[in-house]
Order: C-alpha cells, then structure tokens, then sequence
C-alpha cells in the first residue's frame, strides 16, 4: 500500500472512534421529553421516560420515615400518580413544575429515579 493511504487511515481510524464514542455518550443522555398523554397510552416497561408536568399540590404525601414521596402530576385532564423514594427536597413545596426521570410500573405507577425542578422565582422578571 502507498505510504500517503496508509498514513491516512492510520489517521481517519482515531477520528472515527472519538466520533462513534461521542455518539454512545450523547445517545444516552439525549432527553425527549414525554407527555402525560404519551404516557397514559403506554404500557408498564423497563423503559426510563422523562417527564414534565405541573404537580397537584392536593396530591402530595410525605412520609419521613422512609423516606417516600408521592404525588400526582397534571396536564389538562390527564394524571399520573408519582413515588419517589428519597429525602424531601428542600424547594419542593415552592415547585410548580417539575421534571421526572424513572419508570412506568404495573400499578401505573411511575417510580421516579431523578426529581428536577424550578423555583418559579428564578422565572418571574425583576422589578
């Protein structure tokens, strides 16, 4: 083989793995975020789902001991009932919205492994 072929596979193979690793990476941390419909539709899987969805303040329960958290989150007249199984967060009471990482279960459940959320504050405009 020509020495300016070789050189330049020599040189394209490091680039092609830097791009394939960097695909893997940012494959899986790719977020699509899926609606209360979406999910009410689907059946219980194993698939991890993110979530976006006002949370109904008359729905929330908190036992310490535990620690377990549930809720219900709201959109339009879609609802689904929420655990997460973790410390209160601090600012949660002040969440409007919140981001849900986790999965479906057979009691329709979904069990959250990841809470995000916003302080509404960070969003209103200064005056």
């Amino acid at each position: 083989m020509n020495k300016k072929i070789r050189f330049l596979l020599l040189m394209t193979l490091p680039i092609l793995l830097l791009a394939f690793l960097a695909y893997k990476g940012l494959e899986n941390s790719a977020a699509y975020y899926y609606t209360l419909a979406e999910v009410s539709a689907m059946e219980s899987s194993n698939q991890k789902l993110r979530l976006k969805g006002k949370v109904d303040q008359g729905s929330v329960e908190y036992i310490p001991e535990v620690p377990l958290l549930s809720f219900a989150l709201i959109d339009g007249e879609h609802r689904l009932d929420v655990i997460y199984e973790g410390v209160l967060p601090d600012n949660f009471s002040h969440a409007q919205e919140v981001i849900v990482e986790g999965q479906l279960n057979q009691n329709r459940e979904f069990v959250v492994s990841k809470l995000m959320f916003q302080c509404p504050s960070k969003y209103e405009e200064g005056e």
